[in-house]
């Protein structure tokens, strides 16, 4: 089972981009974030075409989520269900059957908030997020559940995932009270950062911004994640950035992101 998590950056303007990746490469499952269209605006027809069931919470401007695939799957929340009265969509809670482990695996694709400036109620706002996600996800643990979580964590984990430290020592995504919680999520969860684990070379980027000649000088950072319980590691066959998509006409700044599981 091949799963893709990819801040698409607009999903109306990156159709042709993401219908190319598509019938390139057929994964199962894709995650997409930062939609920045309403459920009405979604591409459903031109997905459909490509074999994909659609499950949107869209949002106007510059949120919303999606999960595609191929097979239905169930969706159980499009809220954490500890933070009802937040009125950004950035989340959703599906599950998938694997035969491999025959269990019901729980999968998120998240849309975490960016945060910056940080003296403002936008990091205050990041940070709450994130506590009340975290908590969700304990006691989602508590039930037994396999777990895949995937997306735009709007988090750099330590200085060695972002080409210049320096360049984001006063950013939300490098905060040490954002990297609290990210730790904190890892390890009272028992999670692993596979995308770290499974690639070891240094410039692991999935992220590079479109000021500055950021792609071409290879200055990126490393914001895009998959985390997994134990269950779901010990079944990982590879986990792989495809960079080249950054190259693309009118491309995303961000990359999709491929996690191959046994199933």
């Amino acid at each position: 089972m091949n799963i893709v998590t990819w801040n698409v950056n607009s999903i109306n303007a990156r159709i042709e981009s993401i219908i190319k990746h598509i019938k390139k490469n057929k994964a199962d499952i894709y995650l997409l974030q930062e939609l920045k269209c309403i459920n009405e605006k979604f591409p459903y027809d031109e997905i459909k075409k490509l074999g994909y069931l659609s499950y949107v919470n869209g949002q106007k401007a510059w949120n919303g989520v999606a999960i595609l695939s191929k097979k239905n799957i169930k969706i159980k929340n499009y809220k954490i269900p500890t933070y009802k009265e937040d009125i950004q969509s950035r989340f959703l809670e599906a599950e998938i059957k694997s035969n491999e482990l025959n269990k019901i695996i729980k999968l998120f694709c998240i849309y975490l908030p960016n945060g910056n400036p940080i003296d403002t109620d936008k990091f205050k706002y990041k940070i709450k997020w994130m506590k009340k996600f975290n908590e969700y996800i304990f006691k989602i643990q508590e039930n037994g559940f396999p777990i895949i979580i995937g997306g735009d964590f709007n988090v750099i984990p330590t200085d060695n995932d972002v080409y210049s430290p320096e360049n984001f020592k006063d950013d939300a995504c490098a905060h040490p009270l954002t990297r609290e919680q990210f730790r904190i999520l890892i390890n009272q969860g028992y999670f692993t950062d596979t995308i770290k684990n499974f690639n070891l070379d240094e410039n692991i980027w999935t992220y590079w911004g479109y000021r500055g000649g950021s792609w071409q000088k290879n200055n990126g950072l490393r914001i895009d994640h998959f985390l997994t319980t134990s269950e779901i590691t010990d079944i990982i066959k590879s986990v792989k950035i495809d960079k080249e998509v950054r190259g693309w006409e009118k491309a995303s700044d961000h990359v999709p992101v491929f996690l191959e599981i046994k199933n």
